[in-house]
């Protein structure tokens, strides 16, 4: 994005409006007050409600009527949770080969093509969205705000002679993508204005005061914080990998998995502080589910995987094997019977 352009969408989203000219008619859609936004949620219950009374399916109905007919699966459910975890794994990928340009760029072609292919696959189950209620009642809630919003020569427009669909798609359009706030959160001109707003009482957004933020104001607020929150990490990036959101991406998911590992390993220790096995070398814990098992696992040294493996390794090649005849242990017996030598000959 250039300069100009970040310019251009700073101010946009200062005003907190959206100009539009149709047909030589100038449109402004004002920001909603806190009464309007109240107001715009009983229009989607109200709707809800009579969607229900009328027979229509909700969500969770559709996509059993969409299985019913072939049209969706559990299969399919699957390869969701599939595209999820292998965009993750490249995510984290491109961030260990941050050092390497030629590797980063052939795997950020991956997770381009990946979002792709998934966004397609999804695209088939919110093909009937509009059809369920959530959908119906989400329509008479924008199209209720957008009649409410929007002015033309500072009177609510009547929409006598433009269609209401139509403005609509402009509101919508308007709604930047999380990588455009992202690239505006941590470049000019916003990030000056976001740095010196306390010390220079600067007024971030022209909103009345009753409104509510727009939705492009709250994205902008959440990545300029996350920012700051990057910045106050003691494992802070380099400005290469905060500057490159794909990079930060897997900076990101390494330190939730990080946290969530200390996190376990704490619980462990809490459970594990037991006078009866606290001076244990060894503990046995039962997995509740694949995804604490491996958990566990990573709570383990190096040196205590290595020697999992090695006597998983015997067990399968002998079937059976007594714990005195496990290498490590036979080392431990070795190391315990010279340290006894050593002490009797001191003490001769």
């Amino acid at each position: 994005m250039k300069q100009h352009e970040r310019e251009f969408l700073v101010s946009r989203i200062r005003t907190g409006k959206i100009f539009i000219t149709i047909d030589n008619i100038d449109l402004i859609i004002h920001p909603l007050t806190m009464d309007q936004a109240y107001l715009a949620c009983e229009v989607y219950n109200n709707a809800y409600q009579q969607a229900y009374v009328d027979g229509m399916m909700d969500e969770h109905e559709i996509t059993e009527w969409m299985e019913s007919n072939g049209l969706w699966s559990k299969a399919d459910d699957n390869i969701s949770e599939k595209f999820k975890k292998d965009l993750e794994k490249l995510k984290v990928e491109i961030y260990n080969a941050r050092n390497n340009s030629d590797l980063r760029e052939k795997i950020r072609l991956y997770i381009r093509a990946g979002e792709k292919q998934f966004a397609h696959h999804l695209s088939r189950k919110n093909l009937y969205y509009q059809n369920t209620i959530e959908g119906f009642a989400t329509t008479e809630k924008v199209g209720w705000i957008i009649k409410n919003t929007t002015y033309h020569k500072d009177k609510i427009y009547d929409f006598s002679q433009i269609d209401l669909t139509y403005v609509v798609d402009e509101w919508q359009s308007s709604f930047l993508s999380d990588n455009q706030s992202r690239e505006l959160a941590r470049n000019e001109p916003w990030k000056s204005l976001w740095v010196i707003k306390d010390n220079a009482n600067i007024k971030l957004f022209n909103n009345p005061e009753d409104s509510e933020l727009t939705y492009n104001q709250k994205n902008l607020i959440i990545w300029s914080q996350m920012y700051d929150n990057i910045q106050e990490s003691p494992d802070c990036p380099t400005k290469e990998v905060i500057d490159d959101d794909d990079v930060l991406d897997g900076w990101f998911i390494i330190q939730a998995k990080k946290r969530e590992q200390e996190k376990f390993e704490q619980e462990l220790n809490n459970n594990t502080k037991n006078d009866k096995i606290k001076n244990a070398s060894e503990v046995f814990m039962v997995a509740k589910n694949e995804k604490d098992a491996m958990k566990i696992n990573e709570s383990n040294s190096i040196h205590s995987q290595s020697i999992k493996k090695q006597r998983e390794a015997m067990i399968k090649r002998r079937g059976a094997v007594a714990q005195h005849d496990f290498p490590d242990e036979r080392l431990n017996i070795q190391a315990q019977q010279i340290n006894q030598f050593k002490g009797k000959f001191k003490g001769g």
